[in-house]
């Protein structure tokens, strides 16, 4: 008779090899993809392995080892993405105004309730800041809206500063961009004064170091130019300075929020005097900046503020006209990505509901006359440009990451619903288990 520890050693040896072979593959079959980079696909397949897409199409051949998920009616498109969100952050903005070396990884609750209602939307990842209450208000990151932890969260991290041009209710815009340039300022003279600790006879670019001019304080230009970044002592670079170094460096982009027209052209100061790497975040009336922003061959696409449409008074006339701000800027040959409301940078009162959705906003965009591609690009692959993330998320392609939202119909139909959310091939949303929806939805019981 043979021993317990022989039988469990046979037992082992089936099993072992067994769990081994065991793939994590995903065959998704619906009844449209829409991949966004092309052609939208009927009856397609899309296979995923170990997180990653290996194909799309038709008469795509499922492994015998592939589970596979079958949604006849449903409609896949690439997970949403929000590149300028307070999600998961209880509380999105300090209390002091100058922060750049908080991370918002240490604010970020796995658990909070907007994390799953934003599932519930069909966005699967979203990229978390700080709120437009601080000037720098510190730095942020992509994260998947899954996981238990933060570190299962995160995508990357640091990804992002950023800079608010709203002055908080104690400031004006006088006070705020003399306080920016200030702080870039004061960020020189440190660089500086570590250079000269490390090679006293040759601190800048080989030059004795000499005080900035007050006018170049004034004019917010701190010659950057003459750092030798090489000579800088890294090791000595306190760890509140170093994100600031960073950004003037060109290695932290800066996510840029200019909440009225006029503030875009301080913020192109900045920019400029700095040697920023910036993505602007524009407000409701950055269609007045049009011909403005298009001039701007660096600056790339733009985040565009959750209010489309500006009503005003036309200053000849008197007579009210509307304008809808992301129609000016397609005409203009701008690119943009949108973003859904957040009530609590909007305040007290805010019921434009609608609007909490990214799916809704790009519908929007396409009842203001945007081609239907471009508004779901300006959800999806625009975003994930922004963000550096091109190769992995956006569209539906071999190669990217299996992050998929699938919608009941059409989505830009106001009747869809999504049904199901994939986060690099694991299941991390389905209607169908959505207990608060279903309380939500279901009728009250009659009293008789």
């Amino acid at each position: 008779m043979k021993s317990s520890r022989t039988i469990l050693s046979l037992v082992l040896a089936v099993a072992g090899p067994l769990g081994a072979q065991e793939p994590d593959v995903i065959a998704l079959q619906v009844g449209r993809a829409i991949t966004v980079s092309g052609e939208e696909i009927d009856g397609a397949t899309i296979l995923i392995k170990d997180g990653r897409i290996q194909a799309i199409g038709t008469g795509i051949e499922t492994p015998w080892n592939a589970r596979v998920l079958k949604l006849p009616r449903g409609v896949a498109l690439p997970g949403l993405i929000s590149c300028h969100s307070t999600v998961g952050l209880r509380v999105p903005n300090e209390n002091v105004p100058n922060v750049p070396y908080i991370s918002v990884l240490d604010g970020i609750d796995p658990a909070h309730p907007a994390v799953k209602s934003s599932l519930r939307d069909g966005i699967a990842i979203a990229h978390v800041l700080p709120g437009s209450a601080t000037r720098f208000g510190g730095q942020g990151a992509v994260v998947r809206l899954a996981g238990r932890t933060v570190a299962e969260m995160t995508i990357a991290s640091p990804s992002a500063m950023k800079i608010s041009l709203e002055p908080s209710p104690s400031e004006t815009r006088l006070s705020t961009m003399a306080a920016l340039r200030r702080s870039f300022f004061d960020t020189f003279q440190q660089a500086r004064d570590l250079v000269a600790s490390a090679a006293p006879a040759a601190t800048l670019a080989g030059r004795p170091a000499a005080p900035p001019s007050l006018e170049a304080l004034v004019a917010g230009k701190a010659p950057w130019g003459e750092i030798a970044w090489d000579k800088l002592p890294w090791d000595k670079v306190d760890p509140q300075l170093k994100p600031m170094l960073d950004l003037v460096r060109g290695k932290l982009p800066v996510f840029l929020h200019c909440p009225t027209a006029s503030d875009v052209f301080r913020a192109f100061e900045l920019i400029d005097a700095n040697g920023l790497k910036a993505t602007l975040v524009l407000g409701r009336d950055a269609y007045k900046l049009a011909d403005v922003l298009k001039a701007r061959k660096d600056l790339g696409a733009v985040v565009l503020d959750d209010d489309f449409v500006v009503w005003e008074a036309d200053p000849d006339t008197g007579v009210e006209m509307r304008h809808v701000t992301p129609r000016v800027l397609f005409d203009a040959g701008i690119r943009f990505a949108v973003v859904p409301a957040d009530p609590r940078e909007r305040g007290p009162g805010f019921s434009r509901d609608g609007e909490l959705h990214l799916w809704y906003q790009a519908a929007l965009l396409v009842r203001f006359g945007i081609p239907r591609q471009e508004a779901l690009r300006a959800v999806t692959l625009t975003p994930a440009r922004l963000l550096g993330l091109e190769h992995r998320l956006g569209s539906l392609e071999a190669g990217k990451d299996g992050t998929i939202a699938i919608f009941s119909g059409d989505p830009l139909d106001a009747r869809s619903w999504v049904d199901v959310v994939l986060i690099e091939g694991k299941e991390v949303y389905r209607r169908e288990k959505d207990r608060d929806l279903e309380l939500l939805l279901k009728e009250p019981e009659r009293a008789f």
